[in-house]
């Protein structure tokens, strides 16, 4: 399985304009074999504007450096907040 890392240089090397992502949505994302949503942004206004969408803005921003690409992530780990943004995902 790909890091978060790996997932996001691979996608950006592959996308011409990468847009922000959210990973996670079919419950296979895990940490510490618990499972775990990632909200991408390629600037910290896209994370944030992602954070208040899923109503996680409060929650912290850590911003990942890879080589020249620099991105903004949120976790989010709360077990009923995840259920529910998976079944919202279901209905896309």
């Amino acid at each position: 399985m790909k890091t978060e890392q790996q997932w996001v240089k691979e996608y950006v090397q592959r996308t011409e304009k990468p847009l922000p992502l959210v990973l996670g949505t079919r419950g296979t994302w895990s940490a510490n074999g618990k499972p775990m949503i990632i909200l991408i942004g390629f600037t910290i206004v896209d994370v944030l504007l992602l954070g208040d969408l899923y109503g996680v803005a409060n929650h912290p921003v850590r911003a990942m450096k890879l080589e020249e690409l620099t991105y903004y992530a949120i976790n989010i780990i709360d077990r009923k907040k995840i259920k529910e943004i998976i079944e919202e995902w279901k209905k896309v």
